[in-house]
This record gives structure tokens, C-alpha cells and sequence, in this order.
């Protein structure tokens, strides 16, 4: 019993850990950001930081996993498992994305900044998720087809067309800053039209 709670104490302390450095990493950004910052923000000393992490990557892989990680539940959640018709889920799943990637700028930073690749978790991680958002994008894309929804012979080569597509909307949203979430979920619809164009079937 007391070792369980010992346990738990120290999850909790590395869970706070991560949420603190978070912040510290989206505000000075991986490189300029230093454990001193992370155990200062933390109100730890740097000691005892390095009881939990052994160093500064190995804060931020776990940022970056812990985000990954809920961004995998919120996909699953109101996109995967939800009742919406498949041209819904994909809108949905755009969005949820987008949305996500805006606001955690670590995660992003991991898939997108050339700084990190050094990094031997970045590639693991840039992996795994390009694999699963293709595989999400795949199964919505075969559930239109079973519902006589989306004009397709296959769903491979579409899906990868499908998540290059949407990268191309991350450019213009997250790098070039050249429109807003507001401004994207208002000419999503269009823009899905477009992406759709020879997909949906016409009435």
C-alpha cells in the first residue's frame, strides 16, 4: 500500500513536470530552453528534476508523447468511434487536427522543425504518426465507400493523397500563419469540395 502510494506520487510529480515544461518549451522553444527554466517554473530544484528525466530531450519526448497521446484520444473520440456519415468525420477530423496542432506547438515542433531531427525519438515519433493518420484517413474513406458514399477502387494510395493534401493546409495555417482556425472552418466545406472533387458521388 505504501509503495503503491509512493508510485502514485511520483507519476503525479512527473505528470506536473511535464505540464510545466510544456509551457516552458512553447514559450523559449526547445533549443533556448534549459532544465534550469523547466525546474524553476517546476518550483523544483535542479536535482531533483534530474531524479525524474535525465536530461532536457528526455523532458521533451515526453511533452510530445503525452500530446500525441491526446491527440490520438480526441481523434478516436469524436471522430473513429462517432456517429457522424463519412464525409462529416473527415470534416471533423480536419479540424480536431488543425486545431490541435495550433495550440500544441511542441508536438508540432516535433514533426515539422529540422532542429529536432537529430533528436532519435523525433523520426519514431514523425513515423507513427504520419502511419496512424493515414490509417484513420483510410478507414473513414473505405467506411464511405461501404456506405456508397465515396467513389473509390481502393484507399491506400487516396489516403496518402487525402494526409499530403492536408499538410499542404498546415503550410498555410501553422508556418505561413496565411489564415486563421475561424477562417479555415468557414471555408472548410469548400475546400473539402475541392480535396472530394471525383470522390463523392454526384445526386
Amino acid at each position: 500500500m505504501i509503495k503503491e502510494h509512493i508510485q502514485q506520487k511520483q507519476k503525479n510529480i512527473k505528470y506536473k513536470i511535464i505540464a510545466i515544461a510544456s509551457q516552458v518549451f512553447s514559450r523559449f522553444g526547445f533549443k533556448k530552453a534549459t532544465m534550469d527554466d523547466i525546474a524553476k517554473a517546476s518550483g523544483m530544484g535542479k536535482s531533483s528534476l534530474y531524479y525524474y528525466f535525465k536530461s532536457k530531450e528526455e523532458v521533451f519526448e515526453a511533452v510530445v508523447k503525452h500530446d500525441a497521446d491526446l491527440l490520438s484520444i480526441e481523434l478516436d473520440k469524436k471522430v473513429v468511434k462517432s456517429n457522424d456519415n463519412p464525409k462529416e468525420k473527415i470534416r471533423n477530423y480536419v479540424l480536431i487536427r488543425m486545431k490541435f496542432l495550433k495550440e500544441m506547438v511542441n508536438f508540432y515542433e516535433a514533426l515539422k522543425n529540422d532542429y529536432l531531427s537529430n533528436l532519435a525519438f523525433t523520426e519514431k515519433i514523425r513515423a507513427k504518426y504520419d502511419k496512424e493518420e493515414q490509417q484513420i484517413i483510410q478507414k473513414i474513406l473505405q467506411e464511405g465507400i461501404d456506405h456508397g458514399i465515396f467513389n473509390l477502387s481502393e484507399t491506400k494510395v487516396s489516403s496518402i493523397a487525402l494526409a499530403t493534401a492536408l499538410k499542404g493546409l498546415e503550410t498555410a495555417l501553422l508556418i505561413k500563419n496565411e489564415i486563421s482556425i475561424d477562417e479555415l472552418e468557414k471555408h472548410l466545406d469548400q475546400t473539402l469540395q475541392i480535396l472530394f472533387y471525383g470522390i463523392v458521388k454526384q445526386s
